[in-house]
Protein backbone atom coordinates (compact mmCIF):
# COMPACT_ATOMS: atom_id res chain seq x y z
CA UNK A 1 0.00 0.00 0.00
CA UNK A 2 1.49 3.35 -0.79
CA UNK A 3 0.47 6.10 1.53
CA UNK A 4 0.12 9.80 0.06
CA UNK A 5 -1.43 11.98 2.55
CA UNK A 6 2.06 13.75 3.64
CA UNK A 7 5.44 13.93 1.68
CA UNK A 8 7.15 11.65 4.37
CA UNK A 9 4.46 9.01 3.94
CA UNK A 10 4.78 8.98 0.41
CA UNK A 11 8.73 8.91 0.64
CA UNK A 12 8.57 5.76 3.08
CA UNK A 13 6.26 3.79 1.72
CA UNK A 14 8.42 3.88 -1.62
CA UNK A 15 11.38 3.71 -0.02
CA UNK A 16 9.69 0.07 1.13
CA UNK A 17 8.11 -0.63 -2.29
CA UNK A 18 10.76 -3.16 -3.27
CA UNK A 19 10.90 -6.93 -4.48
CA UNK A 20 13.78 -8.97 -4.79
CA UNK A 21 12.08 -10.27 -7.74
CA UNK A 22 11.51 -7.54 -9.72
CA UNK A 23 14.51 -5.32 -9.24
CA UNK A 24 13.44 -2.41 -10.86
CA UNK A 25 9.57 -1.96 -8.97
CA UNK A 26 10.72 0.42 -6.61
CA UNK A 27 12.55 2.73 -9.29
CA UNK A 28 9.74 2.86 -11.83
CA UNK A 29 7.16 3.30 -9.03
CA UNK A 30 9.42 6.43 -8.35
CA UNK A 31 9.62 7.39 -11.71
CA UNK A 32 5.53 7.41 -11.89
CA UNK A 33 4.84 9.23 -8.48
CA UNK A 34 7.69 12.00 -9.47
CA UNK A 35 5.99 12.85 -12.93
CA UNK A 36 2.84 13.98 -11.73
CA UNK A 37 4.38 16.38 -8.92
CA UNK A 38 4.50 20.07 -9.47
CA UNK A 39 8.41 20.59 -10.08
CA UNK A 40 9.76 23.13 -7.65
CA UNK A 41 9.90 26.67 -8.73
CA UNK A 42 11.94 30.28 -7.12
CA UNK A 43 9.33 32.42 -6.31
CA UNK A 44 9.49 36.00 -3.99
CA UNK A 45 7.81 35.18 -0.62
CA UNK A 46 4.29 37.36 -0.76
CA UNK A 47 3.93 36.62 -4.71
CA UNK A 48 1.87 33.63 -4.24
CA UNK A 49 -0.38 32.07 -1.09
CA UNK A 50 1.41 30.93 1.58
CA UNK A 51 0.50 27.26 1.29
CA UNK A 52 1.93 26.97 -1.85
CA UNK A 53 5.40 27.55 0.05
CA UNK A 54 5.01 23.77 1.02
CA UNK A 55 7.51 21.55 -0.29
CA UNK A 56 5.91 18.21 -0.20
CA UNK A 57 8.86 15.78 -1.38
CA UNK A 58 10.63 17.30 1.62
CA UNK A 59 7.50 17.26 3.91
CA UNK A 60 8.19 20.86 4.76
CA UNK A 61 5.58 23.02 5.64
CA UNK A 62 7.53 26.16 4.66
CA UNK A 63 10.63 26.10 3.00
CA UNK A 64 14.35 27.68 1.32
CA UNK A 65 17.25 26.58 -0.24
CA UNK A 66 20.51 27.74 -0.55
CA UNK A 67 24.17 26.59 -0.69
CA UNK A 68 27.46 28.82 -0.97
CA UNK A 69 27.27 31.17 -3.69
CA UNK A 70 29.61 29.50 -5.76
CA UNK A 71 27.22 26.92 -7.04
CA UNK A 72 24.21 28.59 -8.29
CA UNK A 73 22.54 32.10 -9.09
CA UNK A 74 19.39 31.26 -7.10
CA UNK A 75 22.11 30.83 -4.22
CA UNK A 76 24.15 34.26 -4.95
CA UNK A 77 20.12 36.06 -5.01
CA UNK A 78 19.50 34.63 -1.26
CA UNK A 79 22.95 35.79 -0.18
CA UNK A 80 22.15 38.96 -1.48
CA UNK A 81 18.79 39.11 -0.08
CA UNK A 82 20.30 38.03 3.13
CA UNK A 83 22.88 40.68 3.22
CA UNK A 84 20.40 43.28 1.95
CA UNK A 85 18.03 42.10 5.20
CA UNK A 86 20.66 42.82 7.91
CA UNK A 87 21.63 45.95 6.57
CA UNK A 88 24.74 44.00 5.62
CA UNK A 89 25.40 45.35 2.20
CA UNK A 90 23.08 47.60 0.48
CA UNK A 91 24.35 47.02 -3.39
CA UNK A 92 21.48 45.32 -4.02
CA UNK A 93 18.72 46.95 -2.62
CA UNK A 94 16.08 46.84 -5.07
CA UNK A 95 15.75 43.29 -4.34
CA UNK A 96 13.44 43.53 -1.48
CA UNK A 97 11.38 44.84 -3.90
CA UNK A 98 9.40 41.72 -4.01
CA UNK A 99 8.25 42.38 -7.68
CA UNK A 100 11.62 42.71 -9.10
CA UNK A 101 12.69 39.68 -7.13
CA UNK A 102 9.93 38.12 -8.20
CA UNK A 103 11.09 38.73 -12.17
CA UNK A 104 14.64 37.64 -10.81
CA UNK A 105 12.70 34.68 -9.83
CA UNK A 106 11.27 33.79 -13.01
CA UNK A 107 13.81 33.80 -15.08
CA UNK A 108 16.24 31.68 -12.97
CA UNK A 109 13.22 29.03 -13.29
CA UNK A 110 13.18 29.84 -16.90
CA UNK A 111 16.79 29.28 -17.32
CA UNK A 112 16.76 25.82 -14.86
CA UNK A 113 13.70 24.39 -17.68
CA UNK A 114 16.03 25.38 -20.45
CA UNK A 115 18.93 23.73 -19.06
CA UNK A 116 17.23 20.79 -17.81
CA UNK A 117 15.52 20.80 -21.64
CA UNK A 118 19.58 21.20 -23.63
CA UNK A 119 20.58 18.47 -21.28
CA UNK A 120 17.95 15.77 -22.35
CA UNK A 121 18.59 16.96 -26.02
CA UNK A 122 22.14 16.41 -25.19
CA UNK A 123 21.52 12.89 -24.23
CA UNK A 124 18.79 11.72 -26.86
CA UNK A 125 21.11 13.21 -29.46
CA UNK A 126 24.18 10.98 -28.13
CA UNK A 127 21.96 8.08 -27.22
CA UNK A 128 21.03 8.06 -30.80
CA UNK A 129 24.32 8.20 -32.42
CA UNK A 130 25.58 5.39 -29.70
CA UNK A 131 22.37 2.99 -31.45
CA UNK A 132 23.14 4.00 -34.99
CA UNK A 133 23.42 1.06 -36.96
CA UNK A 134 23.53 -1.36 -34.11
CA UNK A 135 20.63 -3.68 -32.86
CA UNK A 136 19.97 -4.35 -29.45
CA UNK A 137 17.92 -7.45 -27.64
CA UNK A 138 17.62 -5.56 -23.89
CA UNK A 139 14.86 -6.13 -21.38
CA UNK A 140 12.71 -3.46 -21.00
CA UNK A 141 9.56 -2.38 -18.40
CA UNK A 142 6.65 -0.79 -19.02
CA UNK A 143 6.11 2.04 -17.10
CA UNK A 144 2.29 2.40 -18.44
CA UNK A 145 -0.26 1.88 -21.49
CA UNK A 146 -2.05 4.30 -23.18
CA UNK A 147 -4.67 3.71 -25.97
CA UNK A 148 -2.40 4.36 -29.01
CA UNK A 149 0.99 3.41 -27.42
CA UNK A 150 3.09 2.17 -24.30
CA UNK A 151 5.99 3.78 -22.17
CA UNK A 152 8.76 1.51 -21.47
CA UNK A 153 11.96 1.67 -19.58
CA UNK A 154 15.41 -0.02 -20.97
CA UNK A 155 17.39 0.14 -17.28
CA UNK A 156 20.42 -1.23 -18.67
CA UNK A 157 21.04 1.94 -20.89
CA UNK A 158 18.50 4.34 -18.54
CA UNK A 159 16.54 5.08 -21.09
CA UNK A 160 12.62 5.58 -21.18
CA UNK A 161 10.67 6.04 -24.46
CA UNK A 162 7.35 5.56 -25.96
CA UNK A 163 6.39 2.92 -28.52
CA UNK A 164 3.21 3.88 -31.09
CA UNK A 165 1.58 1.33 -31.74
CA UNK A 166 0.08 1.25 -34.88
CA UNK A 167 -3.10 -1.31 -36.61
CA UNK A 168 -1.64 -3.19 -39.25
CA UNK A 169 -4.36 -2.77 -42.42
CA UNK A 170 -5.77 -5.75 -43.17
Amino acid sequence: EIKIDTGKQLADTLNAATDEKRPYLNTMLRMIATRCMMQAVYFASGTIEEPLFKHYGLACPIYTHFTSPIRRYADVIVHRLLAVSIQADSTYASLVDKKQTQKVAENINYRHRMAQYAGRASVNLYTHLFFRNRKRDETGYILYIRQNAVQVLIPRYGLEGTLFLVKKSK
